[in-house]
């Protein structure tokens, strides 16, 4: 085997066998990554609370806990339906938020329906936001590779 494997990595198990689950709730939307990894909103010791939604390279989700240093393995959720809030910017292809909307997760944690300043796709809204406004609103995370969003300049239903 060439290269030496991660042994700090939360998932490393040197008995590992093909095929076994890993996943911690029986359905793999559980994770853990490291509180120094995630993209999560801004609080006043810089750490990730329980409840943020949160980025980490490709990947979304909902921390399941407050971190108490940048080192330590947060759980995170990558499923499920979520109260978050979330911004109407007012400048998507609607104007407004409207039920099954694709949102997005900026640089600094906010969930927004703008395409073309965010991180990555987030979910999806399952309550519309009639204004520009931030609204506290149920939110369907999902955590998907999005083959568009990286081989386009445009979303696929136009701007």
């Amino acid at each position: 085997m060439a290269g030496t494997p991660d042994t700090t990595n939360p998932y490393y198990d040197q008995y590992a066998v093909a095929g076994q689950e890993v996943s911690s709730t029986g359905e793999g939307r559980h994770i853990l990554v490291t509180e120094s990894e995630l993209i999560h909103p801004t609080h006043a010791d810089g750490l990730v609370d329980k409840g943020d939604p949160v980025a980490f390279f490709d990947g979304v989700g909902v921390a399941l806990k407050s971190a108490s240093s940048a080192s330590e393995r947060i759980p995170i959720d990558t499923e499920g339906i979520w109260r978050l809030s979330v911004v109407n910017t007012g400048v998507n292809a609607f104007g407004t938020i409207v039920t099954g909307q694709v949102l997005y997760i900026d640089a600094v944690g906010i969930v927004y329906d703008e395409w073309s300043t965010s991180y990555a796709i987030f979910g999806y809204a399952l309550q519309p936001i009639d204004s520009v406004r931030t609204e506290v609103i149920a939110v369907k995370v999902h955590w998907m590779w999005p083959w568009w969003y990286y081989t386009s300049t445009a979303p696929p239903w136009g701007q």
